[in-house]
């Protein structure tokens, strides 16, 4: 038996989709970005390599409590910043030109968001982890959402005796 788990920090490509079944279930139907910059420069442009892509991250309400569609449909938009974790899950599907497309879809087990609040947004009582948490008290110290990791546009070359055009082995 198997265990996979992905980790994904990002900003919402664009406004949640909600949908609603008939059974009263909900899920919110996000995107976010991952790039990935490789460690090699081009040798024909000198640039750094890297490939982007978007994600689809399917979030459910479930019957065990958690609401995440609910919080993404509350408090999130367009822009803002997540922390998602969740497992893959295929999905197959034939577009509209007759082409069968293969693309794996994110489920989310946990969503945290990652922006402070500004005027006019909600901030007393806004679930930040699960989708489940308790308004703060009055007075206590406000909890903060780890900070999302800074990468550089183009990665410092490698050090030591190697050459630099060849890739780190990791």
């Amino acid at each position: 038996m198997g265990f996979h788990k992905l980790a994904i920090i990002g900003r919402l490509v664009g406004e949640p989709r909600i949908n609603t079944f008939g059974n009263g279930g909900k899920v919110a139907k996000i995107g976010l970005p991952v790039d990935f910059t490789r460690r090699k420069k081009n040798a024909e442009t000198g640039e750094w390599e890297g490939d982007s892509f978007i994600i689809d991250v399917d979030c459910f309400n479930r019957e065990n409590g958690q609401q995440l569609a609910d919080v993404v449909e509350k408090y999130l938009h367009k822009g803002s910043q997540v922390y998602v974790e969740g497992r893959l899950k295929p999905n197959e599907y034939t577009d509209r030109n007759g082409v069968k497309v293969s693309k794996p879809v994110m489920v989310a087990d946990v969503l945290q968001m990652l922006d402070r609040p500004t005027d006019g947004s909600p901030s007393e009582g806004a679930p930040r982890s699960g989708g489940m948490s308790a308004p703060r008290q009055s007075g206590a110290a406000p909890s903060r959402a780890p900070a999302a990791p800074h990468y550089d546009d183009e990665p410092a070359p490698p050090s030591g005796g190697g050459h630099q055009d060849e890739e780190i082995p990791f």
